[in-house]
């Protein structure tokens, strides 16, 4: 093979693999939705394009899947309390009460009352609901 023929196939491998790193760059920067949430967008979809449906369900009803209210029935109830701490700090201590009395028997009386010191005397919103993800993660929280 001549040196010209070699250095042009080099040049168009090189070419190649320049083609596929840009489309793996641009395939890995698209957004694609996982099933659950292209099925909830599809669903929603048909919902809002149906008046049927629409006067039948009302047009506010949002579709959630029990699988996935169960996985996250215990963030929605810590933004409950986050939601509450923030529009009455005043009664932050009783939130808290309240948030650690779902655990029911899983934490002792003592051990609340050391977690609400700990909790209580947060101020940095993220890191306190950190700390309550964290509570419900470990005590298996249940609505």
């Amino acid at each position: 093979m001549e040196r010209g023929n070699k250095e042009k196939i080099i040049e168009m491998i090189k070419a190649i693999e320049n083609k596929n790193s840009e489309m793996e760059e641009y395939i890995s920067n698209l957004s694609i939705l996982s099933r659950n949430d292209m099925l909830k967008k599809i669903t929603q979809d048909i919902i809002n394009n149906n008046s049927l449906l629409q006067e039948l369900l009302g047009t506010e009803m949002y579709i959630i899947s029990s699988e996935e209210t169960e996985k996250n029935s215990s963030s929605y109830i810590i933004e409950g309390y986050i939601n509450k701490i923030q529009k009455d700090p005043y009664k932050k201590i009783i939130f808290l009460r309240e948030f650690l009395g779902l655990f029911q028997e899983r934490i002792s009386e003592m051990d609340k009352e050391v977690i609400l010191k700990s909790l209580k005397d947060e101020k940095n919103e993220e890191k306190l609901r950190e700390e309550m993800i964290s509570l419900a993660n470990t005590f298996n929280l249940n609505s």
